[in-house]
Parts: structure tokens; sequence; C-alpha cells
């Protein structure tokens, strides 16, 4: 009994030997892999859990909450308006002369998706 042990792996039926030890050790560790990965998303959790502060429980009922005073908010937002109508309307005067006059504003939102933005997507995905 001096043989080596690729003596038992020939012909087709040793290579399908051989092919089903394989894959079998690659998809044994894929699920070792994914076993790991979802333990790790409980154990995540939990500590997730224990660092948020529980909320005190009292026999006392919490008062109630007072009302919010929407005038003083409004009149905040409507000052930083006009601070930002006249920022505007003064770089757009020194840009194009004292003939332009800005009439009213509103803010844009950006598109999901622009061919800037894909471009960069791109280079950042390739490799150096």
């Amino acid at each position: 009994m001096t043989g080596h042990i690729s003596s038992y792996f020939v012909g087709v039926t040793g290579g399908l030997t051989m092919s089903f030890i394989a894959f079998s050790i690659v998809f044994i560790v894929i699920v070792g892999l994914m076993l790991v990965m979802m333990g790790m998303k409980h154990v995540c959790a939990a500590i997730d859990n224990m660092s948020k502060p529980k909320p005190a429980t009292t026999a006392q009922p919490s008062p109630a909450p007072a009302a919010p005073a929407p005038a003083a908010p409004a009149a905040a937002v409507s000052a930083d308006d006009d601070e930002l109508l006249a920022v505007i309307s003064a770089a757009i005067m020194a840009a194009c002369g004292s003939t332009a006059r800005v009439v009213a504003f509103s803010p844009v939102k950006a598109p999901v998706s622009t061919a800037w933005k894909n471009v960069g997507r791109l280079q950042n995905t390739e490799g150096c």
C-alpha cells in the first residue's frame, strides 16, 4: 500500500469526485460566512439596543405639551427669505447691471442622477 492519493482520482469518476469535494467545500464556506454575517447583524442590533437610553416609567402622568408658537418661526423664515432675496438681487445686479430685477425665487431640487454623478460613480468603481 504505497500508492499516492492521486491514484484514487483517475478518470471521469475521479474528476467528478474531486469536483464534488471542491464544490462542497466552497458551499460550506459560503454558508459559514452567511451565518457569521447574520450573527453579526443580531449582535450589532443587541449592542444598539443596549446603548439606547430606556424611557423611565413613572406612575405620574406626563404634563400636557405646550402649544407651539408658529408666529415666531414664520417671522424668522420671512426675514431669512428677505435677506436671501436681497443677496441674490445684489449679485444679479452686480453681474447684469441695474436693469436686471429679481421678482421671486424658490429653491430648486437637485435631480436624482445627472451625467456628472454617473461619471463620478463610474470613475470611483474603476480600478487604478
